[in-house]
């Protein structure tokens, strides 16, 4: 999931580039600027192999007024959106993995004090835990076929 929150920093940051925020904002924040807490999770069951887990990250974007604020998370909002909602996946290092995060849901909202919501929602699948077994070296049948 973290590569995930950093495939998505990146991107908005290629798209908007201010002071980005993850850890705590602080008191003398930088306006405009982009916070991204942890986001919200749930799981499900998905198939026999894999559990799906559901995110939203609640993206706030900062600038001098709301509407400001709130017509930039809409262009990037619009941004994804024209790009069926997909995004890259990067590493650590910014480059791109050849993975892609598609958003089920986007949407934006106006706050108060030049605050917007940018809203992102996405599933991820993840294998179910397995015990090692070992293989099947020999088989000896003593009985035969009559």
């Amino acid at each position: 999931m973290n590569q995930e929150i950093g495939s998505i920093m990146a991107y908005l940051y290629q798209l908007f580039r201010v002071k980005i925020y993850d850890l705590k904002l602080p008191q003398d924040f930088k306006v405009p600027s982009l916070y991204f807490p942890v986001p919200t999770s749930f799981s499900s069951n998905d198939t026999n192999q894999t559990y799906l887990k559901s995110y939203t990250l609640n993206v706030k974007l900062f600038h001098h007024d709301s509407k400001l604020a709130y017509y930039k998370a809409e262009e990037l909002a619009d941004h994804i959106a024209n790009n069926r909602e997909v995004i890259p996946m990067v590493d650590v290092e910014g480059e791109k993995t050849g993975d892609y995060i598609r958003f089920n849901r986007i949407e934006t909202r106006i706050g108060e004090n030049g605050v917007a919501i940018l809203i992102l929602n996405w599933d991820s699948r993840y294998h179910y835990h397995h015990d090692e077994a070992p293989a099947i070296q020999y088989v000896d049948i003593t009985s035969g076929v009559k």
